[in-house]
């Protein structure tokens, strides 16, 4: 995880995604995942980068996370929206309750 943290090039990006082939993060909480997610995304400025470069980085958290493409958007259309990521799920409240 640290050496993770270390990146802050997209030529890094580039040269992990070379290297590394299986997902790094440990099985964490889900919040210290999105704030791994977050922090990346503020790091490199994503909502400023091109679009290439934003794929490379939408791979690069793909392979750290073992998030899907999918998921990592989600989390990024919330990121762009809100500024931050958090948990969307919950348990909703049974709306027929007396």
């Amino acid at each position: 995880m640290r050496r993770i943290a270390r990146i802050r090039t997209l030529e890094q990006v580039r040269r992990f995604l070379k290297v590394a082939d299986a997902p790094i993060l440990q099985a964490g909480s889900r919040e210290s995942i999105y704030e791994f997610i977050r922090k990346t995304m503020d790091r490199f400025e994503y909502h400023d980068l091109r679009k290439r470069d934003k794929s490379l980085l939408k791979t690069f958290l793909a392979r750290v996370t073992g998030f899907s493409r999918a998921q990592l958007t989600r989390l990024i259309a919330q990121h762009r929206e809100t500024g931050t990521i958090r948990d969307r799920r919950s348990t909703r409240r049974n709306s027929r309750a007396a």
